[in-house]
């Protein structure tokens, strides 16, 4: 028995090889060499997902201390940016913190405080990639949009973490 292949089942292979890159470089649509995502700069990716593969996240927690600085437990940073520090709005402090996983952030407190206060931990990136926040600038992390989560967070939603700290 003779198999025949209809006319468009072989255009359509050739129209899917095709589209794969034709064999020469990277498909359409990859960053090329020298993009902010291959120079180690920062990027920010759509709906929470970022380039590097570290999942954006903050783990602060309540503490006590003098009131000249805080220390966010953990830090996952998918590009290099900054983790700025706040409380009613006004920014306190921040501090650089580079891709990936980064334990005990430590960040200095300036006005340093002088009661108990509710803090705001946010990540940012450092969109113009000149090292410095500027909060004019640099835009905050989007949350990671889990879709497996009941209480999925809004992806326009910056990253950021509450704890109170005591002073004393």
């Amino acid at each position: 028995m003779t198999s025949r292949r209809a006319p468009w089942a072989v255009s359509a292979a050739v129209l899917v090889l095709s589209a794969c890159g034709g064999g020469e470089g990277a498909p359409a649509g990859d960053a090329p060499a020298s993009s902010p995502a291959t120079a180690g700069e920062t990027t920010i990716a759509p709906g929470g997902e970022s380039g590097s593969g570290t999942m954006a996240d903050l783990e602060f927690e309540d503490q006590t201390g003098a009131g000249d600085r805080v220390v966010v437990a953990t830090v996952n940073a998918p590009g290099g940016g900054f983790v700025v520090v706040s409380a009613d709005g006004e920014v306190l402090g921040a501090t650089s913190v580079q891709v990936g996983t980064t334990p005990d952030v430590e960040v200095e407190l300036d006005p340093a405080l002088t009661a108990d206060t509710d803090l705001t931990v946010i990540l940012y990136a450092d969109t113009d990639a000149d090292g410095e926040f500027d909060p004019e600038v640099d835009e905050p992390v989007p949350a990671p949009v889990d879709a497996t989560d009941d209480e999925a967070v809004d992806a326009s939603e910056p990253l950021q973490e509450d704890a109170a700290y005591t002073v004393g």
